[in-house]
């Protein structure tokens, strides 16, 4: 068959049985090049081909059925396409060793959720929103609060577009209706979808005012100005419509721990309103989404072990984009199909290239382009753009402009890699970034950059809907974990997802199905020939072709061409005691072929035309029956041995007769150890009878059991006591830690980390109570002022609770005594004036902490060590308290940089110090100091003393 999509599908089935090795096939092209239907094509034909029967035509019906639904949920319409998959791809049709389809896997990249609330003028947001307010009755309409025109709702009217000339809205809605039955989606499902559907497009008409009256000072606050929408949103939701408000306008913040613990709800402005709007309509599709994929894993998944299954993989991934405005949804469609273009090249033109080099074939080699480079720059760690876009989103109030100028700062001399500030060609806008990949350049504008990739839901979102009293809700949205550890970013996640979606292809043997676009009309029967030179120059298939006519079209190990087709070879078969070369050899030889027809490397044999290799086959289905009939004979003569081995059972039964009388005596032989046997067992639960009369009462026992007298040891009880002792100590120890509470637990735990740092090292009141916050207390007359500055700054930056905060000496860059209120969140160090609480500089943050640095003596002299261009933070911590609080300081800082940043902070004990306070961002070197402890008769408390330059000094009594 010449090249046609039937055919590649029918190889890649055909090569599967054969070879009995999973296949992939790589479809991919632009956005609107046919990639979604060509995939639609080949499961269709490899449904045909493959095996009937009730099961199997099951399964073939629930394959079929789940790409309306997908394409339902993930594709949309653009300016390039009328269908395009906003979603990545991979579904794997999943066969028995006999070819016939017993399930499915279907794994997907990206979801494009951004485009819920806001599109290109001209495009459409996903089909389903469409379809259902075309398809569903007036009755379920009016259950969901709905009208009819798509005008109506924010979310849909913002691109100004409303129906597609090729698409049936009412008539792809009924097709999701029947896939979903045919999936086994229950009636309660369906209309919990629905109403998931509905609340988004009722969340898109929530509107927010400014407020008359501000709810808190400096911040301009809004209320919602049609509750009517919020209502609806929370009735089909199921949660409570005042606890959703409150989430829309507030965000709580918590300070302190155990029972200090309190939590502020600071009220939003009209722009974070917005954003938490927004964020929960894009977070709702996209759980549901993904919802819809795991169900239909569920319902298409094979019950065979993966050892008993063979797959073909259809990748159906979004093709290249660039758009007018490309922002991190193009960034990572693009960086994907780099991926996918860089296993291409590596799979066809360089390993190829490669094979026949290493295999000594003599080659002219054939140049093309490797993009490799570009998906280095990237990806890579830990200075790819990914890498250095997390990091941006570490950094408390980074901005998108920010993360530009770090690109700038590594990038500037790369060659795919241009912004405003590096490139002569000043078309790139200011906040853009330009890369050079293999289909063109595309120009990326950075805002939204870090949100799009922190893609977090606030806390207070969470929380009210985990309290949905919708089962499938509920599961879309289960209970709120407390956990300090960082999601993992969006980027971050896409780039896992595709390094395990390449090393998945790379494990099958891959087919290629190029989707060519002939034009951007989207109209047959013309082609735009420097459009489709453009693409198949870009795409490599020159390369390829050049490459395909000067190589050869088959190779395979010895071993396996010999195992093949040495039946086809009388001096091959059955054994061939030689080499495999030189049975591959034999094989050629008498054959006869042309030494123009194949090649020898090393390891492999090359076959230069596939009529060569059909020969082969024909030649070896012609001796296959003569082979059956050898097998038939040989069965025959086995079952005549058998009937012999019947004979010489009845000489075997009479020899295991004797072996009986034998053993007779060994089993009396048997019976005087089972006696002393029995003996040393009753001794042994004569002592286990006394041990458990000993203990019957311990649960009840204050001590549990410490005080109880163990039972004299008989003789080989030994071994058991210990075992005993050792299990009664260890149910002890659980008993005693499960009686604590849980704020004695968290105590304890924190008492831990602080014994393993300074016991044996530094002297520290271990009975001391640790309550984090000294300084909000009823004894401070700036209390109130202090609250309030709180509140402003978590607003602001990324802070959302106090772990430690005190009055402190702190040393200034001057070498001058300061008094200060030292605050610990969990991000950062603030120094405030304690006078009015304001930031004396910014904060220094947790991440930067280097180390840790305390005296052995009695005294509350601390240093925190930074790294630049944030300086240390040299304080006494028992000038103005009687109690030691230096041991809670410390502990705070080393726990939270652990458990957060993954950072181990060193802790160490000396009395020379070398310090840097001075430096900053404009000075990033700064000056260092040292600081000796040393002891001085006529000093009562330890005092700081300047010294001569640079030396300062520290006296003790």
């Amino acid at each position: 068959m010449p090249p046609h999509i039937y055919a590649l599908a029918d190889d890649s089935y055909r090569s599967m049985l054969q070879y009995k090795m999973n296949q992939c096939i790589i479809i991919s092209g632009e956005s609107g090049a046919g990639k979604t239907e060509a995939s639609k094509i080949i499961m269709q034909y490899v449904s045909f081909v493959s095996g009937s029967g009730k099961d199997i035509n099951r399964v073939k019906d629930q394959l079929l059925s789940s790409n309306p639904i997908l394409e339902a949920f993930g594709n949309a319409k653009t300016l390039r396409n009328d269908n395009s998959s906003r979603f990545g791809k991979y579904m794997e049709i999943q066969f028995d060793y006999a070819g016939n389809p017993v399930g499915g896997l279907i794994t997907v990249y990206l979801l494009e959720k951004s485009r819920v609330i806001t599109r290109a003028e001209g495009e459409r947001g996903f089909h389903i929103f469409y379809q259902l307010l075309a398809g569903a009755t007036e009755q379920q309409l009016k259950e969901l609060q709905l009208k009819k025109s798509p005008e109506a709702y924010k979310y849909l009217s913002t691109s100004k577009c409303y129906s597609v000339s090729t698409v049936n809205d009412q008539k792809d809605w009924n097709e999701v209706k029947t896939a979903m039955t045919t999936l086994g989606f229950s009636e309660a499902q369906q209309t919990t979808i629905r109403k998931t559907i509905a609340a988004i497009l009722h969340l898109g008409n929530v509107e927010f005012q400014a407020d008359t009256v501000p709810k808190a000072q400096g911040i301009d606050t809004v209320h919602v100005a049609n509750p009517d929408e919020v209502e609806a949103a929370a009735k089909l939701l199921g949660v409570n419509a005042e606890f959703l408000t409150a989430a829309l306008l507030f965000r709580s913040v918590s300070t302190g721990v155990g029972k200090r613990l309190s939590s502020y709800g600071i009220p939003l402005d009209h722009n974070s309103a917005i954003y938490v709007r927004d964020a929960l309509a894009k977070g709702l599709y996209e759980r549901l989404f993904l919802w819809l994929v795991s169900h239909i894993n569920t319902k298409i998944k094979s019950s065979l072990s993966t050892t008993e299954i063979l797959s073909i993989g259809l990748l159906d991934i979004y093709g290249f984009e660039i758009f007018q405005k490309n922002s991190f949804e193009q960034f990572c469609i693009n960086h994907c199909n780099e991926k996918l273009q860089q296993v291409f090249i590596e799979l066809t033109l360089k390993s190829e290239q490669e094979e026949y080099v290493r295999e000594g074939i003599e080659w002219t080699p054939v140049k093309y382009f490797d993009n490799k480079t570009i998906c280095e720059l990237i990806e890579k760690k830990p200075m790819g753009i990914i890498s250095l876009l997390d990091e941006s989103c570490l950094i408390a109030n980074s901005s998108d402009q920010a993360f530009l100028e770090k690109l700038d700062k590594y990038f500037a001399k790369h060659d795919h890699y241009e912004s405003f500030l590096t490139a002569k060609d000043k078309t790139i806008k200011s906040g853009e970034f330009r890369l050079k990949h293999y289909a063109g350049d595309v120009s990326y504008d950075v805002s939204g950059f870090i949100d799009k990739n922190k893609d977090t839901l606030w806390r207070d979102v969470l929380v009210v809907m985990s309290q949905s009293t919708d089962s499938l809700m509920s599961t879309l949205f289960p209970p709120v974990d407390d956990s300090k550890k960082r999601p993992e970013t969006a980027g971050s996640q896409f780039r896992t997802a595709m390094n395990s979606l390449i090393d998945t292809l790379l494990k099958c043997q891959p087919h290629y199905v190029r989707c060519i676009k002939p034009n951007d009309l989207k109209k047959s029967g013309n082609m735009d020939e420097e459009r489709t030179r453009h693409q198949i120059r870009y795409l490599g298939l020159v390369e390829n072709v050049r490459v395909r006519r000067a190589g050869f079209a088959n190779r395979q190990e010895y071993k396996r061409f010999l195992h093949r087709y040495k039946m086809t070879t009388p001096s091959t078969w059955p054994t061939w005691k030689g080499s495999d070369r030189s049975g591959v050899e034999e094989i050629i030889k008498h054959h006869k072929l042309p030494s123009d027809e194949f090649r020898l490397g090393k390891t492999k044999v090359f076959i230069k035309n596939p009529r060569t290799l059909f020969m082969f086959e024909e030649k070896r289905a012609e001796v296959l029956p003569k082979i059956m009939i050898k097998l038939q004979a040989t069965w025959r003569g086995y079952w005549q041995r058998m009937q012999y081995k019947k004979t010489r059972a009845a000489h075997n039964i009479q020899s295991a007769w004797r072996g009986y009388k034998s053993g007779i005596i060994y089993i009396k032989n048997q019976a005087a150890f089972l006696i002393q046997l029995k003996w040393r067992s009753y001794k042994a639960n004569k002592y286990m009878s006394s041990v458990i009369s000993s203990f019957q009462n311990v649960k009840s026992d204050p001590t549990l059991g410490k005080t109880t007298k163990w039972p004299p040891v008989t003789p080989g009880s030994a071994r058991a006591e210990g075992y005993l002792i050792l299990i009664w100590r260890k149910w002890r120890a659980e008993r005693m830690v499960k009686s604590l509470s849980e704020e004695e637990t968290s105590i304890i735990k924190q008492k831990i980390i602080t014994y393993d740092i300074f016991h044996g090292k530094k002297p520290w009141n271990a009975p001391r109570k640790f309550e984090a916050d000294y300084v909000d207390v009823e004894s401070n007359p700036n209390r109130k002022k202090f609250i309030s500055v709180m509140q402003k700054m978590f607003l602001s930056g990324g802070d959302t609770r106090v772990l430690f905060a005190d009055f402190v000496s702190k040393i200034n860059s001057k070498s001058a005594a300061q008094q200060r209120a030292l605050v610990v969140t969990d991000s950062n160090i603030y120094k405030q004036d304690p006078k009015n609480y304001k930031m004396t500089k910014g904060g220094i943050p947790l991440s930067s902490v280097s180390g840790i640095a305390l005296t052995g003596r009695s005294d509350g002299w601390v240093l925190v060590r930074c790294s630049a261009p944030h300086p240390d933070v040299l304080v006494d911590l028992g000038v103005f308290s009687d109690n030691e609080k230096f041991s809670e300081f410390v502990t705070v800082i080393v726990s939270q940089c652990r458990s957060v940043f993954g950072n181990l902070v060193s802790v160490d004990f000396s009395d020379n110090w070398t310090y840097n306070n001075a430096r900053s961002a404009k000075d990033n070197a700064g000056k260092d100091f040292q600081l000796k402890f040393a002891s001085d008769a006529a000093i009562k408390v330890p005092t700081f003393k300047k010294g001569k330059g640079t030396q300062n000094f520290v006296y003790y009594s």
